[in-house]
């Protein structure tokens, strides 16, 4: 059988970046929010462009990949690339660095991004830990993408959102004390502002932030068999008018305390891998 394109562009990919002496990770830290200064705290960092390493998409060839040893993890970081980058091309495109990290050896995804809270229990600053969501984006990142070796036609939904890296997430929020709660997210196109009936339709169907462009990284980690740890930072809530100017301001508040979250939660993810291993052995 003839190799799919997602296959054939991955496994291109991650044969370059392994002759380049890149890392196998544990865990793809992907964000939707902008790294910070989060690589320079990169044990023995490292960054790779990815414009002109083979299998590459066009809209990831202006991204940098950055690895190294995060809070004794051992990390690939990416951000999510510009909304106005993803040109039409095959749905896979717009999740690919999420297949690319599975193949090379990663078995977590933590990734961030930036929501709107549709409850009063998800006030500015908190952050939500993703435990179900529902794709209101109107497309798949698995759209004829057909068979493939990296994971199956029909993926499983139900344990994509891992409890142990969420469990360990609220342990992380709670030791620097931030407020975190658990949230079925509600997955949107974008880029435009949700409605106020929108926000409300959201809410009534379970849902408790909503996110821009979340469905395809989960998505593509369900088929790639990633648990995966979606926190969402609430950065604007309630049914009034957009303030962009707060809302920068909001963003850049909570940035410094975002990035020590997930140092710490780095940490206890080492930790809690560690011990599964020796309890294995």
């Amino acid at each position: 059988m003839a190799s799919a394109p997602l296959d054939a562009a991955v496994f291109q990919a991650q044969a370059a970046l392994e002759a380049k002496g890149v890392a196998a990770p544990v865990a793809l830290f992907f964000s939707a929010t902008g790294l910070g200064i989060l690589p320079a705290r990169l044990e023995g960092g490292r960054r790779v462009p990815l414009d002109g390493i083979p299998g590459v998409p066009a809209i990831w060839r202006a991204s940098v990949l950055h690895w190294g040893t995060f809070n004794g993890l051992s990390a690939w970081m990416l951000e999510d690339a510009p909304a106005d980058d993803h040109a039409p091309g095959a749905p896979w495109e717009e999740a690919f660095p999420v297949w690319l990290a599975a193949a090379a050896g990663a078995s977590a995804l933590v990734h961030t991004s930036a929501g709107h809270g549709l409850t009063p229990d998800f006030a500015v600053g908190t952050l939500a830990l993703v435990t179900d969501h529902v794709n209101l984006s109107g497309s798949s990142v698995l759209l004829a993408l057909g068979e493939s070796r990296l994971g199956p036609i029909f993926p499983d939904q139900t344990q994509v959102h891992d409890r142990h890296l969420r469990r360990a997430a609220a342990s992380s929020a709670g030791r620097l004390g931030l407020l975190s709660s658990e949230a079925v997210a509600a997955c949107t196109l974008g880029p435009a502002v949700d409605t106020p009936a929108e926000r409300r339709w959201f809410a009534a169907a379970g849902a408790q932030v909503a996110v821009q462009r979340l469905a395809a990284p989960v998505l593509a980690a369900a088929h790639a068999g990633l648990g995966a740890l979606c926190v969402v930072v609430v950065t604007d809530a309630g049914e009034g008018p957009l303030d962009i100017a707060k809302l920068a301001a909001t963003a850049g508040r909570i940035a410094p305390a975002l990035d020590d979250f997930l140092w710490t939660l780095a940490g206890d993810v080492q930790r809690e891998a560690a011990a599964r291993l020796e309890a294995e052995a």
